[in-house]
């Protein structure tokens, strides 16, 4: 393979050797005077921890099935402070499907305390491992680094070998402290032909390419040269994640490699990269999609026997099957866009993954003569699916749609609190495709609802005016409610301390409304008691009880990547003041209106009565996804609610 073969989305420079990353030893095992020594990175003193190098290699050996992958690892890490000790935390992912697997071996690890003169070594202990499922056929080897306090140097080493050639290690250059160093070194074989996609960056500080001198080596009465690629970025600055992102993985720095085609020795090529129909195809040919959809249509006509859907309108039938899938099927937290089960074993264990869910509600729509289709999307946290590369693995979950007098609804059965077609948080990720024979179209991943939480606040003070007492009632809609009520459910202790404090007794009370009613609004109520602020004879109210932001989560000066709410949000609040006898308002707050394009806010406060005052707060993003360039006015936004809304009226005596 020529490297005339391989599709690189970059623009290259030659190569730079740059000082900052000579001063530093990058062999195992081995440190220098100058890395105890370094107290803080210059280019980032805020940086809790610097990656001084970062190393790896990917390449193939020959084994008597043919070839497979091998994946070097070895970095370094200086930690600055307490907060930089998490870097000591390590996660190697590998994968395994069908009892192949892959394999990691020769992990090593050392942590260098620069103590009393001398370095003190801490070995890792590799049976302080241990392996974590993350999804259907991933892993995660996870272990933490001995003995590491501010100012130590840590390194770790391993391999990973696998049969599978679909799986050519992606190559991360920037984290969210920053890399000193980073390099990839790619020997590439002629019979396995990769597209590589650059993110992040348009260049690198060196890039070269060039054909393994010496002689050939040998495979099936072939003779081949390895091709070699090197890639380095030096002095890469940290990411800095900040609120309403997707994914840290869709804005980093970083290179992917996808395999596209396969050189056999035949002389015959296959196809890995295909098109978006023949994708879709492939999938519903495929025993865990397409079959498992017919089948799941087939099972599903006897529970559309006992329904009595005959004079129902077709909308009413969606929705009845809808919370019947929600309501007798339960989610195993696996997202996957294929079955792990038969439907037999389904309907029996009542449980399953994503697709497993989806896909049979899919085919109980079908069954009860709704036109209904599967659609695969990537999860948030899975990443951004790249639209120009057809590849399968850009998607890991399955909902389902249908069309109901000329209105798109959208069906996941995984989350029985969501209102009907309302898709949880995980599957709203731009795009997903609707998977049917010889049609390609993509469908908005967006909520069609507005996620409100209303405040409503009764405060009043004691007779001896030293404690405030608090009426709270909350209301809230769309994901907000879908956020509450699991909250209540599965962690009633922890949303209690939320709510109401640290000091939040066993015989408070939060009395709930709707928990199960899912298409209305969810309500909590509860009461809280404070001591009162009091300065020189001035009572000092908080009109909305500190529940509003009290920072802008808008925090670095410039960003160039769009700022994601998920869905759209509107956060109302509404006060009711009594004043105590004797006491008056020092001054009345100044209204606030703002209303454009991007955003509303609504500020204002009036008198009831001579006893009473009415506070009233709202603001409303307008939109899901800003682009960057609605940044500079999104920060000054949130900047002006945090301190408006967060204003005290000041009560003082007549």
């Amino acid at each position: 393979m020529t490297s005339k073969k391989i599709y690189l989305i970059l623009c290259f420079i030659s190569f730079i050797q740059l000082t900052t990353a000579q001063n530093f030893v990058h062999d195992f095992g081995k440190y220098s005077d100058e890395e105890f020594k370094l107290k803080r990175y210059e280019k980032d003193p805020s940086a809790e921890a610097v990656v001084i190098y970062d190393i790896g290699k990917s390449y193939f050996v020959q084994t008597d099935e043919g070839f497979e992958l091998v994946f070097e690892r070895q970095t370094k890490i200086k930690i600055f402070n307490k907060a930089g000790i998490k870097w000591a935390e390590f996660e190697i992912p590998y994968y395994e499907e069908n009892s192949k697997f892959e394999e990691i071996s020769e992990l090593k690890g050392n942590t260098y305390n620069y103590e009393n003169g001398q370095v003190r070594t801490t070995t890792l202990n590799t049976k302080n491992t241990f392996k974590e499922k993350y999804d259907e056929h991933w892993y995660n080897l996870k272990f933490a680094m001995p003995d590491v306090k501010e100012g130590s140097i840590i390194e770790v080493s391993y391999k990973i070998r696998s049969p599978y050639h679909f799986n050519f290690r992606s190559w991360q250059f920037q984290h969210s402290i920053p890399v000193i160093f980073s390099e990839y070194n790619v020997k590439m074989i002629p019979f396995y032909e990769y597209t590589f996609i650059m993110q992040g960056a348009s260049k690198f500080d060196s890039y070269k390419t060039y054909v393994e001198p010496g002689l050939p080596s040998h495979f099936g009465g072939a003779d081949y040269h390895e091709s070699v690629y090197y890639f380095l970025m030096v002095d890469v600055p940290a990411f800095k994640d900040e609120s309403f992102i997707s994914s840290i993985n869709d804005y980093i720095i970083k290179l992917d490699f996808q395999l596209s085609t396969v050189h056999q020795l035949n002389g015959t090529n296959i196809a890995v990269m295909t098109t978006w129909t023949e994708l879709s195809e492939e999938l519903l040919d495929n025993d865990n999609f397409g079959k498992y959809l017919k089948t799941g249509k087939k099972k599903s006509k006897d529970f559309i026997d006992t329904m009595h859907l005959a004079t129902k309108t077709t909308l009413e039938k969606a929705k009845i099957i809808d919370r019947f899938v929600k309501t007798n099927f339960n989610w195993n937290g696996q997202s996957d866009k294929m079955t792990s089960k038969s439907v037999k074993d389904f309907l029996t264990s009542k449980t399953g993954n994503s697709a497993d869910i989806n896909l049979f509600l899919t085919g109980m729509l079908n069954a009860a003569g709704i036109e209904a289709f599967p659609v695969i999307l990537s999860t948030r946290s899975h990443g951004k699916i790249k639209y120009n590369y057809p590849f399968q693995h850009f998607f890991n979950y399955v909902i389902a749609t249908a069309t109901i007098d000329s209105v798109i609804y959208l069906f996941d059965a995984t989350e029985p609190l969501c209102t009907f077609s309302a898709i949880p948080a995980r599957s709203i990720n731009e795009r997903g495709l609707i998977i049917q024979k010889k049609k390609v179209e993509w469908l908005a991943m967006k909520s069609a609802h507005i996620a409100n939480i209303e405040y409503n606040f009764d405060i009043k003070l004691n007779t001896a005016n030293d404690s405030i007492y608090e009426g709270y009632k909350l209301i809230t809609t769309g994901q907000s409610a879908v956020e509450y009520r699991d909250k209540y459910t599965k962690s009633l202790k922890d949303l209690k301390t939320d709510l109401l404090g640290n000091n939040v007794l066993s015989t408070d009370i939060l009395t709930a409304n709707n928990l199960n009613q899912v298409e209305n609004p969810f309500e909590l109520t509860y009461n809280k008691k404070n001591a009162a602020e009091t300065i020189d004879n001035k009572i000092i109210i908080t009109p909305f009880c500190n529940t509003v932001i009290t920072e802008n989560p808008l925090k670095q000066s410039t960003r160039n990547y769009p700022v994601d709410f998920i869905y759209r949000k509107a956060n109302k609040f509404q006060s009711i003041i009594s004043i105590p006898k004797g006491y008056k308002l020092l001054k009345m707050p100044d209204e606030m209106i703002v209303n454009n394009k991007v955003v509303k806010i609504v500020y204002s406060a009036s008198k009831d009565d001579d006893n009473t005052i009415k506070v009233i707060g709202w603001y409303e993003f307008k939109k899901e996804i800003f682009e960057s360039s609605d940044y500079a006015d999104l920060k000054d936004y949130f900047g002006r609610i945090v301190s408006k809304f967060n204003e005290k009226l000041i009560l003082v005596k007549e």
